[in-house]
């Protein structure tokens, strides 16, 4: 049987997308900069028009699991609905997936444990954490660059998605979790390293109080916060 033209286009092209997945990682080779002045539109009209963009859509390899979702430590109940997305700033976006080609050199993947959170989510996150604003930004004085889609909280797993040793959990209200803490575990240690230069490296900078925390250094130019009305 004669293939058409438009089969063979679509074969060949899920080829390269298996070989693209297949293909070894080159610890030497540059990872290109993005180029930020072309941003990617959410295929969603409300939230392109909120300005915001799935994660995945931007970079499918970087693995989503949103904590708040579900009861953590310190919000007792979820903060989510368990289908909400991970959103983050079309720019915010660029420069996550920048970072998570970095430390692909490294054989290690980022795991995103918040992105975009609505500023009633960050009203209740502050009155569980007891209105702690060493941890948790005090909506009342200031936007939390979270609300802003602006400000991740990420970890690293290995290429499977398996877990690394890293300093500590999510939202752990500890001295281990400042992103200055000396651990004495070598591997904890050498992850952290990877972690901080590669969100260095793509354009982000670390909350001191939480090693998982990063905030997009052009945050000044997306100074409002979003109402989850807006994109639901």
């Amino acid at each position: 049987m004669k293939s058409s033209p438009l089969l063979i286009s679509i074969t060949l092209s899920i080829l390269a997308l298996v070989v693209i997945q297949c293909s070894p990682i080159d610890s030497n080779s540059p990872v290109s900069k993005p180029n930020l002045n072309w941003l990617p539109v959410s295929r969603n009209p409300k939230l392109a028009n909120a300005d915001l963009i799935e994660i995945q859509q931007v970079d499918r390899r970087i693995l989503v699991d949103l904590q708040y979702t579900r009861p953590t430590g310190i919000a007792k109940l979820p903060l989510y609905d368990k289908k909400f997305p991970a959103l983050l700033r079309p720019e915010t976006a660029l420069r996550l997936k920048h970072a998570n080609a970095i430390v692909r050199k490294h054989g290690l993947r980022i795991k995103v444990w918040d992105a975009y959170r609505p500023p009633a989510a960050q009203w209740k996150l502050y009155e569980a954490s007891g209105r702690n604003d060493t941890f948790v930004a005090n909506p009342g004085n200031a936007p939390s660059q979270h609300s802003c889609g602006t400000a991740v909280d990420i970890t690293l797993v290995d290429l499977n998605g398996k877990t690394v040793p890293m300093p500590t959990g999510f939202d752990s209200f500890t001295p281990q979790a400042s992103s200055t803490y000396r651990h004495s575990d070598p591997e904890v240690a050498k992850n952290l390293r990877i972690l901080q230069s590669a969100m260095n490296e793509a354009g982000f900078y670390p909350l001191p109080a939480e090693w998982w925390h990063y905030i997009d250094i052009n945050y000044r130019k997306y100074p409002n916060t979003i109402l989850l009305s807006k994109i639901q």
